[in-house]
């Protein structure tokens, strides 16, 4: 892979520098000016040697890494947002158009099964009405979504709360390489060596918001990360909406029923949001719901114990 290793390193420090707007990292950037005579101007500027290299060292490594600039077409849209923004995104698989239309299928890790098989069947319905899905890849609600995406064909955009190299949580490579696998990618805002610091989880959850074009949370509890999301997806003047199964008196529905009692439209599927643009054509079932094999449009899914099929909305 052919770049300009310099240049990405100056870039990279200056995106780096977060106490800067993200327009003032944007000027030094278009100014060409060296770092060290930028360091030698602002004592408060860091030159990220280390986490600098180790990022062109994972660019090297494969022609699926590449980093989305802001400025770029495919950087997303963080408005009225302004604090600690990132400059640049890693990016490993097909680098997701903002454009699209996306649902952030998001929530606890510890959902109830219900909740879990409500994530997967929402996740399979929004990629079966082209409608991509993102999430964070947390055990439960957000793994249960993405394995949904992933079983209906895809494409599914994971973001990471650490960096590339970073297997976290564990045991999630495998589901890395199944999301690239189906035309998806997996995106963070930090360096690849950077491990998942609590307040990552912030950034990651702000990074989630922006893909998005809506946000579904299927189970929260009243403290959680899941309203963070809902939080900045509201900021950005997009629609929270709350999962059937959210909707109750235990723990992990908590903070889901105070999304509803907010005025958050409760949801079974996603041909229950109001979106406008969308042309929703495949419902997705449980088997023993009401379907027939007339109906069915081309396959089943089968997750944990239960098995799911596609079927074309009439009208």
């Amino acid at each position: 892979m052919d770049f300009d290793c310099i240049e990405i390193e100056r870039r990279l420090a200056i995106g780096l520098n977060d106490y800067l707007s993200i327009a003032q990292r944007h000027r030094l950037v278009r100014s060409g000016m060296p770092l060290e005579k930028i360091a030698k101007e602002d004592e408060r500027f860091r030159l990220y040697r280390r986490e600098t290299r180790d990022a062109i060292h994972w660019l090297s490594r494969s022609r699926d890494n590449s980093i989305i600039w802001y400025g770029e077409e495919d950087f997303p849209e963080f408005r009225p947002l302004k604090a600690h923004l990132p400059y640049m995104i890693m990016c490993s698989g097909k680098r997701p158009d903002p454009k699209s239309s996306c649902a952030a299928i998001i929530g606890t890790r510890h959902a109830t099964y219900a909740g879990i098989q409500e994530a997967f069947r929402l996740g399979m319905e929004a990629v079966q009405n082209s409608i991509q899905v993102v999430s964070g890849f947390a055990e439960g609600i957000d793994q249960g979504g993405m394995s949904g995406a992933i079983a209906g064909g895809g494409p599914c955009i994971g973001i990471l709360a650490c960096g590339h190299n970073v297997e976290y949580p564990g045991l999630t490579a495998v589901m890395r390489r199944r999301i690239l696998d189906s035309g998806g990618c997996v995106l963070s805002r930090f360096m690849p060596n950077q491990t998942p610091y609590k307040s990552n989880f912030i950034s990651r959850n702000m990074v989630i918001a922006a893909y998005c074009s809506f946000a579904i949370a299927v189970q929260a509890p009243g403290r959680s990360g899941t309203l963070s999301t809902c939080e900045f997806v509201t900021q950005m003047g997009k629609d929270v909406y709350v999962g059937s199964q959210g909707i109750g008196d235990r723990y992990v529905q908590a903070g889901t029923s105070a999304l509803f009692r907010d005025g958050a439209k409760v949801i079974s599927t996603l041909s229950d949001c109001p979106l406008s643009g969308i042309d929703f054509r495949f419902h997705v079932l449980e088997c023993g719901e009401d379907n027939t094999q007339d109906d069915v449009f081309g396959f089943t899914q089968r997750f944990g114990d239960r098995t799911y099929v596609v079927k074309e909305l009439i009208g």
